[in-house]
């Protein structure tokens, strides 16, 4: 049993969308790199978290859509409704009879940076969420969901780290919803499997070997021959936090890394996904490897700062030594279990709670067209991982 295949984003919706968000060019930068894989770069002017958001897929229309989704989540951020906020400090709030979880509590949308700025009874605006288990309505600091730009009206003393971890935009609410659940969770379990970055006990007892790949991740081995054809080495990683690590959710994380053989601008590049399903999760993780080495080498992004080219070469040294022995069955697979977007986001709502991660709600901003959903969770409790 699988899930049903999404709406369509068609061209036309995608133009309409490309428009809404004030995007000029929808670049094709496949041609940069010898990889072959479809990345797309959406270039939006205006834009203040980011100018240039990229996209990937196995096709250019796959890869269109996830520049401009991504996009559409940072528009979101950068426009925040102020006519829906609510001004107040926490205790007042809480004593006129409203839900209402602090900055502490925030998890996947960001951390108090700045302490001194931040109490139960600062003034700040908040936005109205909806806590997923219960459908009950509860308001969050408006700093932890939105980022607006530079001279647009204040949201009260900055005392929160913004992030955008944890967001997700599509025409069907539910799968906009499952893609910011899947990656609060991938950059969680990240940081608990990785908590420090790569290690040599990570590397040797995480990497995958090539046998059995065709049938338990069968879109992944097709990529990674490709690719190996292509002159790269592929190497796999099972990242998923076995049960005895503490809030192990149980969902598949893959870890991927693209290694250069010809050692060019950009030896190894690394990615990271979790999903439903096994061949989903490594998938999307050899996806983002190579659009990791095109953000690189078409250099438009404005967050991106150059490795250490000395430790990336003993990172791929490394993992050209080891003799993988984890088989892909290993790594666990829910797919299976659902028929439905919506089935797919209660099934990791359960898993979550059962990970000790009780409390999620999601918060919806506002789109650039109609037709478009564009969410935001907050996981009390969920850690970020700083690995790109």
């Amino acid at each position: 049993m699988a899930l049903p295949t999404a709406v369509p984003l068609t061209s036309s919706f995608l133009d309409r969308l490309a428009r809404g968000l004030g995007v000029t060019r929808v670049a094709r930068v496949t041609g940069l790199d010898r990889a072959g894989v479809e990345v797309a770069a959406a270039v939006r002017p205006g834009g203040y978290v980011l100018q240039v958001c990229n996209g990937k897929g196995l096709d250019f229309q796959a890869a269109t859509a996830g520049a401009l989704l991504e996009t559409a989540e940072l528009w979101a951020a950068e426009n925040p409704p102020l006519e829906r906020l609510v001004w107040g400090s926490m205790d007042g709030l809480e004593t006129r009879g409203r839900a209402v979880w602090g900055a502490e509590e925030l998890g996947t949308r960001g951390v108090v940076a700045i302490p001194r700025l931040w109490s139960h009874e600062v003034r700040c605006a908040w936005c109205e969420a909806t806590e997923l288990h219960s459908g009950q309505p509860v308001l969050l600091p408006a700093q932890g969901v939105y980022c607006p730009p530079t001279g647009a009206p204040a949201l009260g003393p900055v005392s929160v780290q913004w992030t955008s971890n944890g967001s997700g935009a599509h025409p069907e609410r539910a799968r906009a919803l499952l893609h910011a659940l899947l990656e609060a969770t991938e950059r969680d379990q990240l940081a608990r499997i990785l908590p420090e970055g790569w290690s040599e006990e990570v590397l040797r007892s995480r990497m995958l070997r090539p046998g059995g790949l065709e049938q338990g991740a069968p879109r992944t081995a097709a990529l990674a021959r490709t690719l190996e054809e292509r002159g790269f080495a592929v190497y796999l990683f099972d990242l998923t936090p076995d049960a005895r690590t503490p809030r192990a959710a149980g969902l598949p994380v893959g870890g991927a890394m693209l290694v250069d053989r010809e050692e060019g601008p950009v030896p190894l590049a690394a990615g990271y996904a979790c999903g439903l399903g096994r061949d989903q999760a490594l998938l999307g993780a050899l996806l983002e490897a190579a659009q990791s080495r095109l953000t690189d080498i078409h250099g438009a992004r404005e967050d991106v700062a150059a490795g250490d080219r000395e430790a990336t070469l003993a990172l791929a040294a490394a993992c050209a030594q080891l003799r993988p022995r984890r088989a892909v069955e290993s790594m666990p697979d829910v797919s299976g279990k659902v028929s439905s977007p919506e089935e797919a986001v209660r099934e990791v709502l359960v898993r979550l709670g059962k990970a000790g991660f009780p409390r999620a709600a999601a918060v919806e901003l506002e789109a650039p067209l109609p037709g478009l959903h564009v969410v935001r969770v907050v996981v009390p409790g969920l850690r970020v991982s700083e690995l790109l």
